[in-house]
C-alpha cells in the first residue's frame, strides 16, 4: 500500500457519499509484506461449495489471494480482485447498477448508509463456522453495526486502534492522558494525522462529548472544536499521511502524534528512533472493517467459504503481520509474530474494547445533529486556522 493519501480533490463536497479518507492509503506497504506469504496449508475446507468466479472489492493487501492460493487453486475459484482507495469507491460501484460485486468490505459506521440503501444481502452464518461466540472476541460478534432487522449482514473480521503515539526521549514525563500533550514542552512538537474516522470520535472524548458521539448538535460541534483549538496551538504541522507521521518523529520534528495507528512504531523502529504508544486515561479510537454481500452478488457460496477462511485463525495471525492490524478470532492471538501481538493487550482486550468503543460516523441528513457534511466544514475550519 502507498503511504500517501488518495488525493481528495476528486470528490465535491456536495456529493452524498463525501470522502472520508481512505484510511488503508494512510497506511504502508501491507501488499508487499503479504505477498510473498503461502497459507493455503493452513485454510480448512470450507462449509460450502466452492467454484467459480468470485468478484471482491477490497482494500490493498486484504484480497487473500496469495495466503488462500493453496485453497483457490484446490477449489478452481477465480478470485477477479478489484482494489478500492476509500469506501466510497465501493459505494459508487454498488450504485452504478449492473454491476456485479459478490464480496466487498465496509468500515464501521457505513452499516447506517448501506442499511437506508438496502444495498446488501443477508448472510447465513452457519455457512461460516469460524464465525462463533466462543472464538470471535466478544465486541465483533453481532452488535448493529453489522446485525438489524433480525439479520446479519455483516462480518468484522479486521480491526485497529489509533491513539497517542510519542518520542520517550524528547520529553520531561510519561504521556497518560491527552492533556499531558498541553504541556509546554509541547508547544510546536504535536502533530495531528488528518484522518477524520478517528480524530473526530476522539476529539469528541477528549472534549466530554465522548458519549454523545456521533449525535451532537450544531451547537455542541462547534464547542467541541472550540476546546480543541488548546490543541491545535500546539501543533507543528498536519499530517497526511501514517507515513508523514513517521518521518516527522525520525526527523526529531516532533514529539507526538495525537493519535496514529499503533505500528507506527514498528515504522519509527525500522528507521532506529523509538517510540511508544499509550491507551490514555480517556481511551483510544477503533475502527473496524466487515465482510459483506452485495444485492448484486452471484456467486454467494464461495463469497461465504471465502470470509470464513478469512477468519481461520492462522489466515487472521498472518493477515494481522502483513498489514499490521487486529485479530477477531481469540484463537489467532497464539500464531501471531510478537511485533504485531504486542501492538494489542490482548490479556485485556474486553476491557480495552469496552473503554475505547467503536463509533459510528455523523448521519448524513438530521435536523436535530450535526451532520457528516458540517462535521467535515468544521474540521476543515481547525486545519485551516492552523
Amino acid at each position: 500500500m502507498s503511504a500517501d493519501r488518495k488525493d481528495p480533490s476528486r470528490f465535491s463536497d456536495a456529493s452524498p457519499f463525501n470522502p472520508h479518507l481512505s484510511r488503508r492509503m494512510l497506511m504502508l506497504g501491507a501488499a508487499a509484506a503479504a505477498a510473498g506469504a503461502t497459507l493455503g496449508r493452513w485454510i480448512p475446507q470450507a462449509q460450502a461449495a466452492v467454484g467459480g468466479q468470485l468478484d471482491i472489492m477490497t482494500w490493498e493487501g486484504y484480497t487473500l489471494q496469495s495466503e488462500a492460493a493453496d485453497w483457490i487453486k484446490q477449489h478452481n475459484l477465480r478470485v477477479n480482485a478489484s482494489i478500492m482507495g476509500s469506501q466510497d469507491d465501493v459505494t459508487a460501484k454498488l450504485m452504478g447498477g449492473g454491476v456485479r460485486l459478490d464480496l466487498s468490505e465496509y468500515s464501521n459506521g457505513y452499516n447506517e448508509l448501506y442499511k437506508g440503501l438496502n444495498l446488501l444481502k443477508p448472510i447465513d452464518v452457519g455457512q461460516i463456522p469460524n464465525y462463533n461466540p466462543s472464538d470471535i472476541i466478544t465486541r465483533f460478534y453481532d452488535g448493529d453495526m453489522w446485525f438489524w432487522d433480525g439479520q446479519r449482514f455483516g462480518i468484522p473480521w479486521t480491526w485497529g486502534i489509533d491513539t497517542i503515539v510519542y518520542d520517550p526521549q524528547s520529553v520531561s514525563a510519561p504521556v497518560t492522558s491527552f492533556k499531558d500533550l498541553l504541556r509546554p514542552e509541547f508547544k510546536g512538537r504535536l502533530t495531528f494525522l488528518d484522518n477524520p474516522l478517528t480524530v473526530w470520535p476522539l476529539a469528541a472524548k477528549v472534549t466530554g462529548y465522548g458519549d454523545k458521539f456521533p449525535n451532537v448538535t450544531r451547537q455542541e460541534l462547534a464547542e467541541i472544536w472550540d476546546q480543541m483549538l488548546p490543541y491545535r496551538e500546539q501543533c507543528r504541522t498536519f499530517a497526511s499521511s501514517n507515513g508523514d507521521v513517521a518521518s516527522l518523529f525520525v526527523a526529531r520534528e516532533i514529539s507526538a502524534c495525537f493519535c496514529t495507528w499503533t505500528a507506527a512504531t514498528l515504522q519509527t523502529a525500522k528507521q532506529g528512533v523509538k517510540t511508544e504508544y499509550v491507551f490514555p486515561t480517556e481511551g483510544g479510537a477503533v475502527w473496524a472493517d466487515a465482510w459483506f454481500i452485495p444485492a448484486t452478488a452471484v456467486n454467494t457460496e464461495a463469497a461465504l467459504a471465502f470470509i470464513n477462511q478469512a477468519l481461520d485463525p492462522r489466515v487472521q495471525a498472518e493477515m494481522s503481520r502483513s498489514v499490521s492490524s487486529a485479530v477477531v478470532n481469540r484463537k489467532a492471538v497464539q500464531y501471531m509474530d510478537e511485533a504485531t501481538r504486542s501492538l494489542f493487550d490482548y490479556p485485556r482486550i474486553d476491557e480495552v474494547l469496552q473503554k475505547s468503543p467503536l463509533k459510528g460516523q455523523p448521519p448524513r441528513e438530521s435536523e436535530v445533529y450535526a451532520t457528516y457534511d458540517d462535521w467535515l466544514q468544521a474540521w476543515a475550519s481547525f486545519r485551516a486556522g492552523f
